[in-house]
C-alpha cells in the first residue's frame, strides 16, 4: 500500500533541519525595525503652539533626533480637545514613525467624550514619561485677589460672573473640580491649547486659569498675570514664594498633568523600548532638566511598562471623577 505521509524515520531525521531553517528564516527575515529609524520621525502635538505639549516637543525632539540618528519633525495638529492629533497616531502605521507628545488629553478625553473615533486602550501605545507638571492658579493682574481663598470668596460673592480659561480637557476638569471644592459657579471658556488660554488671561478676556505655568512664562515677568497658588503636594522650586492650595486655605486640591510620549499600538516593542531608553536619558540631561523645572515641572523617567499601567489607571480614575461630578459627556 502506498504511504501518503512521510515515514516516522524520515520525520525524525528532518526535524533538526526544519528547526535550523526556522532559525535561519527568522534571522534573515528580521523586520525593518531592527534598523529603526531609517527615515524622518513625525511628532504630533495635538494642540496649538505655546502649551505644555508643544514646549515639550520643541525641547525634546532635537535631542531625540540626535539620539536615534534621524530628524524628528514636530507638527501641530489641534482640534477636538486634542482628539484630532491623537487619532492621527491611533490610525498610523505601527512602525514608530508617528509619535505624539501628549498630556491630559490622552488620559482624560476618554472620560469626557462619548464617541471617540479611536480606542484609547487598543489603539495607543504609551512609550515614555517626560515630566510631571502640577497646575497653578494664575489670575489676570486686574483681578482683585491675592490668594486662592480670595478667588474662591470673590467667585462665591459673584456667582457666574468670573470666567476661567480652559486650554484643554485637563484644565477644564481641574476647573470643574475647583468649583466643586469651593462651591462656586464659574464660567468656563474653552481655548485650543494652554497658549491661547494663557493669552486670554493675560489680556483679561478670562479672569483666571488652572493650568501648568508653561504657557504663562512670557507674561509673568511683565506682571500681566499673577500666580497665586500651586495645586500640588509641594511648592514649585521655580516659584518658592507661591503657596500650595492647601497652604492657601482651600483644603486639599490637587491638579496637574504628566507629559508623555505615545505611539501607535502594535508598534514592535523593540522600537518602543528604543524610544523609551532615549527619552529616559534625555529628560535627565542637565540642560533639559533645568528647562523642565523652569517651566514648572519635574523630570519623570519611567519604563514603558510602568507608564502603560499608569495610563490605563489614570483613564479609569478620570472616568470615575467625571461621573461623580455629573459632567455630561461631549458628543
Amino acid at each position: 500500500m502506498t504511504q501518503n505521509f512521510p515515514s516516522r524515520h524520515f520525520q525524525l531525521r528532518r526535524r533538526p533541519a526544519i528547526a535550523l531553517c526556522v532559525v535561519l528564516l527568522a534571522f534573515v527575515a528580521q523586520p525593518a525595525y531592527c534598523e529603526y529609524p531609517e527615515r524622518v520621525i513625525r511628532a504630533i502635538v495635538p494642540f496649538a503652539p505655546g502649551g505644555t505639549n508643544d514646549l515639550m516637543a520643541r525641547l525634546i525632539s532635537p535631542h531625540l533626533g540626535k539620539s536615534v540618528g534621524q530628524s524628528v519633525i514636530v507638527e501641530n495638529r489641534p482640534g477636538a480637545a486634542g482628539n484630532v492629533g491623537i487619532e492621527i497616531v491611533a490610525k498610523a502605521a505601527p512602525d514608530g514613525y508617528t509619535i505624539i507628545y501628549s498630556a491630559t488629553a490622552s488620559t482624560q478625553n476618554p472620560a469626557l467624550f462619548r464617541n471617540m473615533r479611536f480606542d484609547p486602550i487598543n489603539d495607543i501605545q504609551p512609550v515614555a514619561a517626560i515630566a510631571d507638571f502640577p497646575y497653578a492658579i494664575t489670575v489676570n493682574r486686574h483681578l482683585p485677589v491675592k490668594t486662592a481663598m480670595d478667588l474662591a470668596n470673590l467667585a462665591r460673592k459673584n456667582p457666574g460672573k468670573l470666567s476661567a480659561a480652559a486650554g484643554g480637557i485637563g484644565t477644564r476638569l481641574s476647573i470643574e473640580l475647583f468649583k466643586i471644592k469651593t462651591n462656586t459657579a464659574i464660567e468656563v471658556i474653552p481655548y485650543n491649547g494652554t497658549g491661547p488660554a494663557a493669552l486670554a488671561v493675560s489680556t483679561g478676556e478670562a479672569d483666571f486659569a488652572i493650568a501648568d505655568i508653561s504657557g504663562f512664562t512670557a507674561f509673568i515677568p511683565t506682571g500681566r498675570v499673577r500666580i497665586i497658588a500651586v495645586a500640588g503636594d509641594k511648592r514649585l522650586p521655580s516659584l518658592p514664594g507661591v503657596p500650595t492650595t492647601t497652604e492657601a486655605g482651600i483644603g486639599y486640591y490637587k491638579a496637574g498633568t504628566t507629559a508623555a510620549l505615545y505611539t501607535t499600538a502594535r508598534t514592535p516593542m523593540a522600537i518602543v523600548q528604543k524610544l523609551n531608553a532615549a527619552i529616559n536619558q534625555i529628560v535627565v540631561l542637565p540642560d533639559v532638566s533645568a528647562q523642565i523645572q523652569k517651566l514648572g515641572g519635574n523630570p519623570a523617567p519611567a519604563s514603558a511598562e510602568d507608564l502603560t499601567r499608569w495610563y490605563r489607571s489614570e483613564i479609569q480614575t478620570w472616568k470615575d471623577i467625571v461621573k461623580r461630578a455629573n459632567i455630561p459627556p461631549v458628543d
